[in-house]
Formats: C-alpha cells, sequence, structure tokens
C-alpha cells in the first residue's frame, strides 16, 4: 500500500493498493463519517471515480462511519463501496448499500482481499 499525497491533480484516491495474486493495482479513497449519514466525496473526487470506472479501473471508497453518540473504533463500521458508486454515494450517504461491511475493529482483511481483487 502506497499512501498518495497530492495537490496538483484533485481527485486522486488516497491509497495506491498492489496485489500479487492476482498481480492487479486498485486505488481506495479514504472518508470518515462523525456526523450524520453524508459522505463528503469533492466533485473532482467523483469525477475520478466515475471516469476510472468506465475505464474499468478498479476504485473503491472506504467508510468509516460511526453511528450516532459514538467516537470509539470499536463501535464503528466499515463501508466499501465501488468507485462506479461514488455520484449516488455523495447523494444518498452511507443509506447506500455497500459492496461489504465490518466492524472497524476487526476487519476480515482476507474478505477485503478477495472483495478489492474481484
Amino acid at each position: 500500500m502506497t499512501r498518495i499525497e497530492s495537490r496538483v491533480n484533485l481527485g486522486i484516491p488516497d491509497v495506491l493498493i498492489a496485489f500479487r495474486k492476482p498481480a492487479k493495482f486498485v486505488m481506495l479513497e479514504l472518508k470518515v463519517v462523525k456526523r450524520g449519514r453524508q459522505v463528503a466525496l469533492s466533485p473532482h473526487q467523483i469525477s475520478f471515480h466515475m471516469a476510472h470506472a468506465e475505464l474499468g479501473c478498479p476504485t473503491f471508497i472506504l467508510v468509516q462511519y460511526h453511528p450516532p453518540g459514538t467516537t470509539s473504533v470499536a463501535k464503528a463500521e466499515l463501508m466499501l463501496y465501488r468507485g462506479s458508486q461514488a455520484a449516488a454515494l455523495l447523494r444518498d450517504g452511507i443509506d447506500l448499500e455497500p459492496i461489504e461491511s465490518w466492524p472497524a475493529n476487526g476487519p476480515i482483511w482476507q474478505m477485503m482481499h478477495l472483495r478489492l481483487t474481484e
């Protein structure tokens, strides 16, 4: 995993992940929702995810959601969305059905690997 910091090319996801088996790259946007149910995605981020989805390039958005009244990661949930869902995720927030979800304090890494490489 490589953390990407770019102030030049707006909208580029936060993390580039290289997988050995199967050999592929995916990009992952990281978001945290601590209040409400909306996911803060910029127009540049939505554009990046939608354009790459049209090209068949895998991008994902991983949201750490804290239910109302919770601040502890132990009570948070990780929700994984495909980049092609970016516009709907902005519109519907976490009410949009994720492709997978896990408790934030104990994600099943093998299942996340499977989802990111399918």
